[in-house]
Parts: structure tokens; sequence; C-alpha cells
């Protein structure tokens, strides 16, 4: 399944040095919980983060986003790829 993410965080000094630690650790989590990352764009100046993950279901994903050691909201939807001659 896809997942789009929204995360949101209110602590903005806090988010480099939080980034810097879950960082380098995230490829080996991902692997570890079955969890592809297709893409992660952030949001500046708004400290917004957009990710686009594959799970087998939201449970992976949620113990995924709530290993990044800083306080944060997510808004985590179910959505589908869109065959473009449906467009």
């Amino acid at each position: 399944m896809l997942f789009h993410v929204r995360q949101d965080t209110t602590l903005p000094t806090v988010v480099r040095q939080a980034l810097q630690e879950f960082m380098p650790t995230m490829p080996s989590c991902c692997q570890e919980l079955g969890v592809k990352v297709h893409f992660a764009v952030a949001g500046h100046p708004d400290h917004v983060f957009y990710l686009l993950v594959e799970a087998d279901d939201l449970t992976p994903v949620c113990t995924l986003l709530c290993e990044v050691p800083m306080k944060q909201e997510f808004d985590i939807k179910p959505v589908r790829a869109l065959n473009m001659r449906e467009i």
C-alpha cells in the first residue's frame, strides 16, 4: 500500500539535530520494517515534511515515523497511483 505522510514539527531549533541523528539509521530502519520511501521533501520555513512511502499496512509506517527523535505530528493517508489514461 502507498501512504502519503505530512509530518509537522513545532520545534525548529531541534529539527536539524534530530534529523542528523536519525537520517543515517533510516535505511536500516526502513529495511527492517519493510517500508520503502518513494520520495521525501521538506517545506520550509514551515518545518513540514512530505513523504510517499510504501508498506504492507500502516503499522510499520507509524513505527518508522516514531523513530524520529523530535516532537512531531503526522497526517497519514492511504493513496493509490493513478493510471494516466484515467485522467
